[in-house]
């Protein structure tokens, strides 16, 4: 795991210095995040999370551009499920380092269209307290879509929404497997240095 992160940060490093010439732009972001995470559960609570990072904002033209981000990202998740008269109650807390690499379109000055693939590399999960990393997946495969706007020259705000294509928790009760998929939507402020 530790290369698929060097490498990611050698990836992101690369693409910033390459942007340095074009007039592209590099900045720092921080938001929040409402996930709406999927599971076979009967009751599921989405608690509040947060992200921050950093990214580079690479103009091919006019209209359209590249958006390569590294963001540390958490979110947590309440489960509750009755089996066989016994009741569980579970709180997971995931966090990761996620790396999205978007494809921008500007639909007016300062308005954008974003969307792109998502890896995110697990950093640490607990369950109840309990570090469970060792039992969830070091990779979660995403999508992400979402709006963004300039503002100020060098502020932005982005609303997104990352669908979750792969299952980081797979796990058994009894004779039954729940899985739960992580998506979430995000409200993010960023600014360009």
């Amino acid at each position: 795991m530790k290369k698929n992160i060097l490498s990611a940060l050698l990836v992101m490093a690369f693409g910033f210095a390459n942007a340095q010439g074009t007039g592209s732009r590099f900045g720092i972001k921080a938001g929040v995040n409402f996930p709406n995470t999927s599971s076979d559960f009967h009751e599921n609570e989405n608690l509040i999370g947060y992200q921050v990072g950093i990214f580079s904002e690479i103009k091919t033209d006019e209209r359209f551009g590249i958006q390569p981000e590294l963001i540390y990202s958490t979110h947590k998740v309440e489960n509750k499920f009755i089996k066989e008269g016994i009741a569980y109650n579970n709180d997971v807390k995931l966090s990761y380092l996620n790396l999205p690499i978007l494809a921008k379109y500007f639909v007016t000055q300062g308005l954008s269209v974003q969307a792109g693939p998502q890896i995110g590399f697990l950093m640490k999960a607990e369950e109840n307290g309990i570090n469970i990393t060792d039992h969830v997946k070091t990779i979660d495969l995403g999508l992400s879509f979402g709006l963004g706007y300039n503002f100020l020259q060098d502020c932005s705000v982005d609303l997104r929404y990352n669908l979750g294509l792969s299952n980081p928790i797979d796990f058994h009760v009894g004779d039954e497997n729940y899985k739960i998929k992580n998506s979430l939507f995000s409200l993010v402020l960023g600014y360009k240095l």
